[in-house]
């Protein structure tokens, strides 16, 4: 049954007195009635009514709240103190925040009843299976708002947007609306339409289509040249620096166009921009393919970088504005998926496809035709949003500034600026590492395939990890502890376990990269923050990081060998590890 409006309380009171008789106590020897929805819909005075009706005490989980960005974790120390304690018959607690120096407190202790009311956000995922009886509270989104500021003043106003993300979040994962045995509307006035489900705007389904044929050519024209360094060492006559240029090149793109395709999303749309940066991935990959002149190979990889620059920084923002927060991982996932996909294909084909058309400048502008392909696939995005009334272009804030002042934007740069330097640097050099071992060209181009093959493995498994788990520093802790193994092994003894270091690397690589994204999107309160937040960490990260294979190439031109370069990023890895410790949930969100 569904109570559409709160005319009369007496009626749900006799609903769910009905549903408690036939039920009994599902928590040990107490009977737990759920009241959960969104802030501002009206579950306290509901709950109060209810708890009087049922001479019951009323528990609301507003008092047990970790923080503003911490109700997952709520949610988790609440069913751990409170219903898993009551079925063991053992004393009940509950969880507790110190608002002001934003700290966990002592539990609180929960006085003995056989009917409980549990209300507030989470109420559902506390109580799981345990309640006798849920009851979904709702009402139109400006209402709420309204409702909860008048309620919580301007301290509310200030946190709104975040605590509403937290919320898609917590609904995402865990029981909602759907899984109620009542629903109670007490808004007013009608819902406001869905911005990705309005008349004209994409579907979601026509958007992750979009964001996978884009991103299967996000890395290909990275993976597809190590396998073919030595060819084009032979061919033009260039060192070991030169030829890691041409892995800085589209890095150093990612970088220092961020700011400015986060103003071009701005300015002409997200979907038009990244239609823009597709015609200019195709364009370069295709310019690489004529003949052996040097020039076009590295104008073509700079033509190319800069599309992938835009590309890759708008992707976070618009999958922000048309996924829930708590389906943020999922997201991202698929796209790594691709992007990750598309690059253990180039790795493993480029010197058959070179032996096939020809010669290596081919197999290197066959991949224009691949992102081709990926616009063909894009432009149905590109014209629905628009035809929906451009409602992909992020809304303006004051100035458009990059947030500098982010303690939390700047940590998460400096964690994704070591974990590129390491990604690139691995992607430029873990080929040409083998066949100066005495590797055939072929297989050391499988060994790189198999390095990008667990990415996409890893780069979708990892973000989902985060829709499970509070706290996601723990799988890119399990990240670079695999990291940390691999990059020994091909320091230490190369030999001994290649494909398996191979594997190692590409886990720790496609996760820890993949999560990085997800804080992106985590992190922010809205579309627009989580835009420039990409723009200021990708700026920052992408510029160090360009860095890497051109410096590790320089190691191994004064060396004379391969090995330095991996005990240098074994040591970055330990780095990524410290930096991982400091990214915690409850973190200040970036705006």
């Amino acid at each position: 049954m569904a109570i559409e409006a709160v005319t009369d309380v007496d009626d749900l009171t006799t609903e769910v007195e009905r549903l408690v008789a036939e039920r009994g106590p599902r928590c040990g020897a107490v009977t737990v009635v759920a009241i959960d929805g969104p802030s501002g819909s009206g579950k306290t005075t509901l709950a109060a009514d209810l708890g009087r009706d049922l001479d019951a005490l009323v528990l609301h989980v507003d008092d047990m709240h970790q923080g503003w960005t911490g109700l997952l974790a709520t949610v988790s120390l609440a069913r751990t103190s409170l219903v898993d304690a009551w079925s063991r018959g053992e004393p009940p607690s509950h969880p507790a925040w110190d608002w002001e120096d934003e700290v966990r407190e002592p539990d609180r202790a929960v006085p003995r009843a056989d009917v409980v009311v549990l209300e507030g956000v989470g109420a559902f995922a506390i109580a799981g299976a345990k309640a006798s009886a849920s009851i979904w509270v709702e009402a139109p989104h400006d209402e709420r708002r309204e409702r909860a500021i008048a309620r919580d003043g301007d301290v509310f106003a200030s946190h709104w947007d975040v605590w509403a993300d937290q919320e898609r979040q917590l609904y995402a994962v865990s029981p909602g609306r759907d899984d109620a045995d009542l629903r109670v509307d007490t808004g007013l006035a009608e819902k406001s339409p869905v911005p990705a489900d309005a008349p004209g705007g994409p579907s979601l389904t026509l958007v992750i289509v979009g964001v996978i044929a884009v991103s299967l050519s996000m890395r290909t024209l990275m993976t597809s040249l190590p396998p073919l360094l030595p060819r084009i060492r032979d061919d033009l006559g260039l060192s070991s620096v030169w030829l890691g240029v041409l892995t800085t090149l589209p890095v150093l793109c990612m970088g220092l166009l961020a700011p400015a395709a986060a103003r071009l999303g701005l300015r002409i749309g997200v979907a038009r921009c990244i239609s823009l940066a597709m015609v200019a991935v195709a364009v370069g990959n295709l310019v690489r393919g004529f003949g052996h002149e040097a020039v076009a190979l590295y104008l073509g990889t700079l033509c190319a970088g800069t599309g992938i620059a835009l590309a890759g920084t708008l992707l976070p923002g618009m999958l922000k504005g048309f996924f829930p927060a708590g389906r943020a991982g999922l997201a991202t996932g698929l796209q790594m998926f691709a992007m990750m996909g598309g690059a253990a294909v180039a790795a493993a084909v480029s010197v058959p496809l070179a032996g096939a058309l020809g010669d290596w400048d081919l197999s290197l502008g066959f991949w224009g035709i691949v992102a081709a392909v990926g616009v063909v696939f894009w432009l149905p995005v590109d014209r629905a949003v628009h035809r929906g009334g451009d409602h992909d272009q992020h809304p303006a804030d004051v100035g458009h500034r990059l947030p500098w002042r982010s303690t939390t934007a700047w940590l998460v740069a400096g964690f994704l600026a070591i974990q590129s330097w390491q990604f690139y640097s691995t992607l430029a050099w873990l080929s040409p590492t083998y066949v100066g071992h005495g590797w055939d060209a072929r297989d050391a181009g499988l060994l790189l395939s198999v390095f990008t093959g667990a990415q996409f493995v890893s780069g979708l498994v990892g973000p989902a990890i985060t829709d499970r788990v509070g706290d996601w520093r723990i799988p890119l802790v399990g990240a670079g502890l695999c990291g940390l193994a691999g990059q020994t092994g091909v320091w230490a003894a190369p030999e001994a376990a290649p494909w398996v270091w191979a594997l190692l690397l590409g886990a720790a690589q496609g996760a820890s990269f993949a999560i990085g994204l997800v804080l992106l999107v985590r992190y922010a309160v809205s579309p627009a923050a989580a835009a420039r937040f990409t723009a200021m960490a990708f700026l920052v990260s992408y510029t160090v990081a360009s860095m890497g294979p051109t410096t590790m190439g320089a190691v191994r031109d004064l060396t004379g060998g391969y090995s330095a370069i991996w005990l240098v990023l074994a040591l970055l890895m330990l780095a990524q590890l410290a930096a991982t410790l400091t990214l915690k949930p409850s973190r200040a969100p970036v705006r």
